[in-house]
């Protein structure tokens, strides 16, 4: 079988294949280090599922709370199958991931002091949520693909990836 002569062939560094949260910000991540990156999504960013989280995001913020609790909160939530290695890594990064987003642009809700505002949510054992009134995920996700268009990431929204090409043992 030949290839037709007006098949387009892409070339990137990294190809990300989603475009959650989680998705848009490794391409972001990635572009920033210099790697030529694109994002294939079946739906627009903005409609990814992402969007539909509500209820706020878990981080150790308060002065009364700490990693290690936040820690021992999502083990036994998980009835200790979590892996815990995951756990500690995603607990103990969890406040700089929140601010992370902020500086990307999240408006998170706050207090009257000016802090991010937490509450009690999910099993927790104390208030650690940090939410966005009731669309914590869609402001998110709001902020994150702003600053992955303003970085000139190439999206392929309503694609699919169903195959992909190798050359000398690299997709």
């Amino acid at each position: 079988m030949s290839l037709s002569s007006d098949l387009t062939i892409y070339t990137y560094d990294a190809v990300i294949v989603g475009s959650g949260l989680a998705g848009l910000a490794a391409a972001r991540e990635l572009t920033r280090a210099g790697k030529k990156t694109a994002v294939i999504t079946k739906l627009h960013p903005l409609r990814s599922h992402s969007g539909a989280a509500q209820g706020g995001i878990n981080a150790a913020l308060g002065d009364e709370d700490s990693v290690e609790l936040h820690m021992f909160d999502t083990v036994k939530g998980s009835d200790y199958l979590a892996d815990q290695d995951a756990v500690e890594l995603m607990c103990s990064k969890a406040p700089e991931t929140i601010r992370w987003a902020e500086q990307m642009g999240a408006v998170f809700s706050r207090k009257e002091n000016g802090d991010i505002a937490i509450r009690p949510f999910g099993g927790q054992s104390k208030p650690r949520a940090c939410y966005a009134k009731d669309r914590t995920g869609l402001a998110v996700l709001q902020a994150i693909y702003e600053q992955a268009y303003r970085d000139g990431i190439e999206v392929f929204d309503e694609w699919y990836c169903a195959d992909l090409l190798y050359d000398d043992g690299k997709a």
